[in-house]
């Protein structure tokens, strides 16, 4: 298991679009993939969970990824999470 701190950079946080972004570039992992915050554990699998996290520009989450390729999911939602993802 790997984690790694992030800051969530789209501008108007996880909505739908962002999610469905997430949630495609997580499933092609092995990897289990949570969003992890103080007060929640939300699986990047599913768009429900990271829409319903209601995340915001500026939140910190901690990326959590178990599996054969953690590395990999780890690398790819890092990247997603820290870009402006509404120019996708």
């Amino acid at each position: 298991m790997i984690s790694a701190e992030v800051t969530i950079e789209n501008s108007e946080g996880i909505h739908i679009e962002p999610a469905e972004l997430i949630t495609r570039e997580a499933e092609k992992y092995k990897a289990s993939v949570h969003l992890k915050t103080e007060y929640m554990d939300v699986n990047a699998k599913s768009i429900i969970n990271l829409v319903s996290a209601s995340f915001r520009k500026g939140d910190v989450v901690t990326v959590v990824c178990d599996g054969p390729d953690e590395k990999k999911a780890l690398k790819a939602i890092k990247k997603l999470l820290s870009s402006e993802l509404e120019d996708r």
